[in-house]
């Protein structure tokens, strides 16, 4: 006011209070107080009136960058605006924000008096892009792995696919197409693809032959390749068919295109060897024949002719 000197009231202190000598006048609860000004006598007066601010926003503190959240306001007609649109921008109607980058800034509600209510908002990183391997064979494993560390590793179906929630190592339990999902403590998280391929069926057919001669195995699963984890002991052709090469054991494989497979312990047994004895004996007589190693069973081609004991050798 031009003439000074004067003091400064408020009708209603509740509504409005004033620092006397200056005229500042500070909104306490809406309503229009009288604001008097005073001086050897005299007096002016004015009304002023102290509008609402909004409600208080309501809604979560933090969002996800690349996710939304909504925040709501009791008091309707206003605007929202963002204070650092780099990191978060908002609907202006819809109060709806979304987060752009990592970190902290103001959502503001303003209404058409000018008076408003500010949110601190806090947006919080992503996950890194998951690594690893996303093909896998049902009942093998695999590592997927996060270069952001701390966060814990869920299946969306354990049924097709169980995961360590600390390690990230992912078991095949069925075939199909679960997600597997990696989340920080701050709820954000990133999500990973996986395809459990279903194993070949059981092979079929004899698990040993003997050194030098074949046997044929089977699978019911079309479309595989056969293979021997040692040929030198039992070799084995596209069709199947098992050669025993030398005495010992070896592994058969029978694999799909997706690297899926199925194995048959297999067993070549050794030959014994050569029979020794006589090749000739009268009729009425006996003679012995002998082989190693010993613990086989003899027999006779036609027993009309010579019979042997199975279990001596001795033939007659």
């Amino acid at each position: 006011r031009a003439t000074y000197g004067g003091a400064w009231t408020s009708n209603d202190n509740t509504q409005a209070t004033f620092v006397s000598g200056t005229g500042l006048v500070t909104g306490v609860s809406a309503g229009p107080p009288v604001i008097t000004y005073a001086k050897d006598g005299c007096r002016v007066t004015t009304i002023v009136t102290v509008n609402p601010l909004p409600s208080d926003i309501a809604g979560s503190s933090s969002v996800c960058v690349g996710s939304s959240i909504t925040l709501t306001e009791g008091t309707l007609g206003g605007s929202w605006s963002s204070s650092n649109p780099t990191f978060a921008t908002v609907g202006s109607t819809t109060g709806v924000v979304t987060g752009a980058s990592a970190g902290t800034l103001n959502i503001t509600y303003t209404l058409p008096t000018g008076c408003y209510k500010t949110k601190s908002i806090t947006v919080n990183p992503i996950p890194a892009s998951i690594t690893g391997v996303n093909l896998i064979c049902v009942g093998l494993t695999t590592a997927l792995g996060d270069a952001i560390t701390g966060g814990l590793w869920t299946s969306s179906d354990g049924a097709l696919a169980s995961v360590v929630s600390g390690t990230g190592v992912v078991s095949g339990v069925s075939a199909g197409s679960p997600t597997i999902t990696y989340t920080l403590a701050t709820g954000c998280l990133t999500t990973y693809g996986v395809t459990v391929n279903p194993n070949p069926s059981a092979i079929t057919g004899s698990n040993n032959v003997c050194q030098g001669f074949t046997t044929t195995l089977t699978d019911p699963t079309s479309s595989g390749t056969w293979s021997s984890s040692s040929s030198t002991i039992a070799s084995i052709s596209g069709a199947g068919v098992v050669t025993g090469t030398a005495a010992g054991t070896a592994t058969i494989s029978y694999t799909l295109g997706t690297g899926c497979l199925s194995t048959l312990p297999f067993t070549v047994n050794a030959l014994p060897s050569a029979i020794t004895g006589a090749t000739t004996v009268c009729e009425g007589s006996s003679t012995t024949l002998g082989s190693t190693p010993s613990g086989g069973t003899w027999s006779s081609s036609d027993a009309l002719l010579a019979t042997v004991v199975s279990g001596t050798g001795v033939v007659s």
